[in-house]
């Protein structure tokens, strides 16, 4: 598989077409872009970079299909957006976050509810408690134990797979500069660098393929499904 790649928000993707049929793919491509963008209601798009015209694309970036980014551009685009690289979140406080999924949210209102139910218990409840009312305040103190438990432990775990992207990007990407092809370290690519990616690479950064042929792409390691 060969690909050529724009970085930043996207990648392209490196093959060889002959001449008249890479034009036409091209055109259809550009064609079926340009009709999706029309239904496209933008202002409720955080990202457009994978869905606007290429021509718009190059441009927003200040790159080029075939050269990739200047010198110039590239020392503007570090100072912009800095490294490409994902900053490990600090380990989590186990404790802290089971006390917070407790006492915070929707929970506060089930405390509320079990209090009120241990009182009409007693001793609101003497002198005779109603046995439903224990019964109550103790179901809800074991759905609120429950339910924290279970979302600390969601939380706990997805902390730890994007601790774990960074582990995924490899150590060199190879990349179009001033119209020479460059090995480069990956946490030097920014926004709008051409990506060439080859057959066995993993894509250094998100990326919006522009040309590709005979792609497989495995995202067993991100969504754990082959």
């Amino acid at each position: 598989m060969n690909a050529l790649a724009v970085a930043g928000d996207e990648q392209p993707s490196d093959h060889r077409f002959s001449g008249s049929s890479r034009k036409k793919s091209q055109a259809r491509r550009q064609s079926s872009i340009v009709d999706l963008w029309a239904t496209v209601d933008r202002s409720r798009l955080e990202q457009d970079v994978h869905i606007i015209p290429l021509d718009e694309l190059y441009q927003r970036f200040h790159t080029h299909p075939r050269d990739g980014l200047s010198s110039a551009s590239i020392a503007d685009a570090q100072a912009q957006y800095g490294l490409n690289k994902i900053v490990p979140p600090k380990p989590p406080r186990y404790l802290w976050l089971l006390f917070k999924q407790l006492f915070m949210g929707f929970n506060t209102i089930l405390w509320v509810a079990a209090i009120f139910a241990f009182l009409a218990y007693k001793p609101f409840g003497d002198p005779i408690p109603s046995i439903t009312n224990l019964a109550l305040g103790v179901v809800l103190v074991i759905v609120i134990t429950c339910n924290s438990i279970l979302n600390a432990y969601q939380e706990i775990k997805s902390i730890k797979i994007v601790a774990s992207f960074s582990k995924l990007l490899p150590p060199i990407a190879t990349v179009q500069r001033d119209g020479r092809e460059q090995q480069i370290i990956v946490d030097q690519i920014v926004p709008g660098d051409i990506i060439l990616v080859r057959m066995g690479d993993k894509l250094p950064a998100d990326c919006r393929f522009l040309m590709c042929e005979g792609i497989k792409v495995k995202t067993f390691h991100i969504n754990y499904i082959v």
